[in-house]
């Protein structure tokens, strides 16, 4: 059995937001990008989440109905490729058709040019990816799955191409949000000054103890 951990940061079991049709994601602890303006700067440093076996997040994402697929982002899910790259494989034991979506600050050659041989099968076992840097003078908020125009989409697999962006860009919110017991998780590209994020905090900023988990992505 493999000693492999991932370190998580945050989950979240149905999301449309982060990736093509409905999807589990997984958000990772530690990336050593660290982009000025990261809406996600929560989950640069590489300390200890949560430690999870691959076999226990494969059962999990198993365990959820009616999803497509699974979007790793974080964090830097490529810091992180060996475990990752465990995780899907046991999903696709059981479920070979389950898609994989990650996001990723490294540009497309980089991760194809790595020496690390987990990146690199990681990568051909991704169905899509985005990658690159978030550059916060190139934001742009109508951009599918990215939060800066220097931000690519690629294609992996034969499973998704780009004649499908048109009806996912009627498809997937920009944002969306799900109330928990522990409070309410956010997740999408409108930032810090989003009219939805301000939203959320208004409803629960009566309740004491409560709070907005802020999980975003760039």
């Amino acid at each position: 059995m493999s000693d492999l951990l991932l370190n998580v940061s945050a989950t979240m079991s149905r999301s449309r937001a982060n990736g093509p049709g409905v999807r589990a994601v997984i958000w990772v602890q530690g990336c050593t990008i660290g982009c000025l303006g990261c809406y996600s700067a929560s989950t640069h440093p590489h300390r200890v989440a949560s430690l999870v076996k691959p076999s226990d997040i494969s059962e999990w994402l198993l365990s959820i109905p009616n999803i497509e697929g699974v979007t790793f982002s974080g964090g830097e899910p490529f810091e992180q490729s060996a475990a990752v790259l465990e995780t899907i494989k046991l999903v696709r034991m059981k479920s070979p058709t389950f898609t994989v979506f990650a996001f990723s600050g490294y540009s497309y050659l980089e991760l194809l040019s790595s020496t690390d041989r987990s990146v690199t099968e990681l990568l051909h076992n991704c169905d899509m990816i985005s990658t690159g840097p978030f550059v916060a003078q190139l934001r742009d908020k109508s951009l599918l799955w990215r939060g800066s125009s220097n931000q690519e989409l690629h294609y992996l697999s034969n499973v998704y191409d780009s004649s499908m962006e048109e009806q996912w860009i009627l498809e997937s919110p920009t944002e969306e949000y799900s109330v928990q017991h522990e409070g309410i998780q956010f997740t999408g590209f409108g930032g810090k000054s989003s009219k939805v994020l301000r939203m959320a905090t208004g409803l629960i900023g009566g309740q004491k103890d409560a709070k907005v988990l802020r999980k975003y992505r760039a």
